[in-house]
């Protein structure tokens, strides 16, 4: 497979590699871009990269070099070279360390949610998140802690926003990820058998109170205001962190990491119970 060295910043393919910088242009050619050695190594092993541009020039470490490399020897991938000024042209970074690669987006539909079978699950539905770097944090914590799904509904920011990319630092390909509204959300959690939890700073409940051994579905909303109307009629419960000091409200990517967190050592702490009594 032969490799192709691109000098000119007004290369066609430059230009539409730049491009997927805009939502119009990653929803009309159904791409985004993912940049930096470990989110591009993740994408490539969990969704598959159409092509792959480079520049040696910028590379941080012999593992960009070898990344390279091993690519090279698969022919499984095209392979695209750029100049220093070609790679600054598409790249989203300030450093950059010379590897960017384009990506096919995937469907974000409820029917392609994948649950566990013969376990509870754990969902967390994000509603209205406007910042890319904290709907990527959300994606991050909900795959570190082991979550089953994360569900988006009214969606503000996009998935394949390239800061969003690099925020979930690859998670982003190995969360299962929907997208709804929360009429049809809370109408399959329903028919799934799974509790809507919502977080919410009315709630007089505290978060050690709900049950999250058996499924369910933790509720954030967005930065500005917290969970809307549309999602006050359609939770099974509400409860939330407790605060002390001067702050009324919480960052929603640390709001739902530790709701997540929680869920995650009630579950562990259910399974250790249940083993020991076995015995």
């Amino acid at each position: 497979m032969s490799e192709e060295f691109i000098q000119s910043r007004q290369n066609p393919r430059v230009k539409m590699l730049a491009s997927l910088r805009e939502k119009s242009a990653r929803r009309k050619l159904g791409l985004f871009a993912v940049e930096g050695l470990r989110e591009l190594s993740r994408c490539v092993e969990l969704r598959g990269v159409e092509e792959i541009y480079f520049c040696p020039e910028l590379f941080k470490s012999p593992e960009h070099s070898d990344f390279i490399s091993a690519l090279r020897n698969k022919k499984s991938i095209s392979l695209c070279r750029l100049s220093e000024s070609a790679f600054e042209k598409v790249s989203n970074r300030d450093g950059s360390d010379g590897l960017i690669g384009i990506s096919r987006q995937w469907e974000c539909g409820l029917a392609d949610l994948p649950l566990p079978s013969g376990k509870p699950s754990t969902i967390l539905v994000a509603d209205a998140i406007e910042k890319p770097g904290n709907l990527g944090a959300i994606l991050r914590s909900a795959d570190s802690s082991g979550a089953d799904a994360v569900i988006l509904t009214n969606p503000v920011c996009d998935i394949f926003n390239p800061a969003v990319v690099r925020a979930s630092q690859g998670a982003l390909f190995s969360i299962p990820v929907a997208i709804s509204t929360p009429e049809e959300t809370a109408e399959w959690l329903s028919e799934k058998g799974i509790e809507s939890i919502g977080a919410h700073l009315g709630a007089k409940d505290f978060i050690w109170n709900a049950d999250f051994t058996k499924s369910s579905a933790i509720v954030v909303g967005c930065e500005s205001s917290g969970l809307g109307g549309d999602w006050s009629s359609r939770l099974g419960r509400i409860v939330k962190i407790p605060m002390s000091g001067v702050s009324d409200s919480m960052n929603v990517g640390i709001a739902a990491a530790i709701f997540l967190y929680e869920a995650m050592r009630q579950k562990r702490a259910f399974t250790e119970s249940s083993a020991q009594n076995l015995r």
